[in-house]
């Protein structure tokens, strides 16, 4: 009799794990408001366990620094950090916010009428734009929608309504990094309690692999915005630049999207720079400081590109750079900015997954080699 080559048990079982990894990702759909507290937390505690290990070494003959201290004292610190971030970035982007709302985009057309008339023209005569279109109305009105996110009303109404979801996330991280800081193995313990008997072996693996990549990632990107911060700041101010904190704030963030960060902070931090000199003066003439801005930018961004980076990502995610770039554009068409920010740390998780269970595949021996 000949063997059916349709194995229902085989089939039985794909079915179930489709079944089951659907029902996984739409809970985690469902639950991202804590699924996102979760991950903020854990990234959190791998920032704070070198300080917690650090104040561990410390004695003085027999006395010493407990674990439930060495833990309050790391996330007093992280806190402090955070909240002295907010207190000196969130009056000057409400200051900015206003500055953006008194601008007079129509003296500002007006200045600008020659040149913008000139452009007007070579695209009437290239058929790049329509004939029956105003390139100095479309300009405006394009800015004008753009401004009205500003309007303190809709500021108003923005904070009124994820208020009560900022202060309630706030308690939910605090609460769960204070447990993944004082238990080291709380998720560890977590995961082996769920994870078969037959793979125990290659989760242990994967948690130590993806503990130790994850966390100089983390450590690294976040000295990485520090000095970047410092270097734009230091570099905007001898300009003469006004904000100048407010300004190397979002150009140095934004080094946490590698080579799409770099353009998106560009240009948020030139249109801040610019509107804000704009605000005061609509006549000032602005090629000046587009030209001073690209200066300090293209210099910072080469000691990033050079120095910084470099020892950052090979010391750390270990994957060529064209891995991360398709990855990091990939996970922002899924989950925008936030999809980008969190694109290197969930791939190279996946990567380490891959080497344990799938190390047989070609491509997969392939991008998993340099762990």
């Amino acid at each position: 009799m000949k063997e059916n080559k349709y194995q229902f048990p085989v089939i039985a079982k794909w079915v179930v794990s489709i079944i089951i990894i659907a029902i996984v990702l739409y809970g985690i759909w469902y639950f991202r408001f804590l699924v996102g507290c979760i991950a903020i937390s854990i990234v959190l505690s791998f920032i704070g366990r070198p300080l917690i290990k650090l104040l561990g070494k410390i004695h003085y003959n027999k006395l010493h620094i407990g674990n439930i201290p060495s833990t309050i004292i790391t996330l007093t610190t992280l806190i402090g950090v955070i909240f002295l971030l907010i207190y000196t970035l969130v009056p000057m982007i409400i200051s900015q916010a206003m500055s953006f709302a008194n601008i007079d985009i129509y003296q500002i057309a007006d200045y600008y009428a020659g040149p913008i008339k000139s452009i007007e023209n070579f695209l009437y005569e290239y058929h790049i734009m329509a004939s029956n279109t105003n390139l100095e109305t479309l300009i405006s009105n394009k800015i004008l929608n753009m401004f009205q996110i500003f309007q303190i009303n809709d500021m108003a109404d923005v904070l009124l309504e994820f208020g009560t979801s900022i202060i309630m996330g706030f308690f939910i991280v605090v609460f769960i990094t204070f447990f993944l800081l004082k238990d080291a193995h709380l998720l560890y313990n977590f995961i082996m309690g769920v994870t078969p008997d037959e793979h125990i072996e290659e989760i242990d693996r994967i948690i130590t692999n993806t503990r130790s990549l994850i966390s100089r990632y983390f450590i690294g990107i976040s000295i990485e915005i520090l000095v970047m911060i410092s270097l734009f700041s230091i570099g905007f101010y001898i300009v003469g630049f006004s904000n100048v904190i407010l300004i190397a704030s979002i150009c140095g963030t934004m080094v946490i999207l590698p080579y799409i960060g770099v353009i998106i902070g560009g240009l948020m931090g030139l249109i801040i720079t610019i509107t804000g000199y704009l605000s005061i003066d609509p006549a000032i003439d602005i090629l000046p400081i587009i030209v001073n801005f690209v200066i300090v930018f293209g210099i910072v961004k080469l000691i990033d590109d050079f120095v910084l980076q470099p020892f950052i990502y090979s010391k750390s995610v270990k994957a060529h750079p064209l891995e991360i770039f398709l990855v990091i554009i990939m996970a922002g068409e899924i989950g925008g900015v936030v999809g980008m920010i969190l694109a290197i740390p969930t791939y190279t998780f996946l990567r380490i997954i891959g080497k344990e269970f799938f190390s047989q595949w070609k491509i997969v021996q392939s991008i998993t080699k340099g762990i």
